[in-house]
């Protein structure tokens, strides 16, 4: 008994020299916590099980962020196709997943995010909307480079917000 009494006095001593490095410990991973935090809010976005989004773009190609025209194939007949603006969220090692760009104002405001001229480098002709929509095209439908998206906090908007239940998958 005596020797376990003793111990713990040791023990208690031992945890009022250590608290100084304790508290530091703690700062420490309270700040390593809000890093990783906003490392994960500028990284590429989530996708469902199995999705990537993050493989490096090839050069020259469509990056994330970027405006394009693309070839869209009808989703009721794959063999028919419309070109359209779209905004690419990201690589997936086969092809590109992207967002369609339209003008027409939406029914339901949870499909769809303005997107106003100014906010694409170079303006757009109009005020627009991105569609929440995800699409993953092969990069032969991507045809041209149209700008950039210049307001990050609008593009982690539109990536938090991705419709990935109705994705559709023209690559397979």
């Amino acid at each position: 008994m005596r020797v376990l009494l003793h111990s713990l006095a040791v023990i208690s001593f031992d945890i009022d020299a250590v608290l100084p490095s304790l508290a530091c410990l703690a700062v420490l991973a309270v700040i390593g916590l809000v890093l990783y935090r906003q490392y994960k809010r500028r990284a590429a976005p989530a996708g469902p099980a199995g999705v990537r989004l993050d493989a490096p773009a090839p050069p020259g190609g469509p990056q994330p962020a970027e405006r394009w025209w693309a070839d869209f194939p009808h989703q009721d007949d794959p063999s028919r196709s419309k070109a359209r603006p779209c905004l690419v969220l990201g690589y997936s090692g086969k092809g590109y997943w992207v967002l369609k760009c339209t003008t027409q104002a939406p029914r339901e405001a949870e499909w769809r995010v303005p997107a106003g001229a100014g906010r694409w480098s170079p303006p757009a002709d109009k005020d627009g909307y991105v569609d929440l929509v995800p699409f993953h095209l092969p990069r032969r439908l991507l045809q041209r480079r149209q700008g950039r998206l210049d307001s990050p906090a609008l593009y982690r908007q539109i990536t938090s917000r991705l419709r990935w239940d109705r994705a559709t998958d023209f690559i397979g």
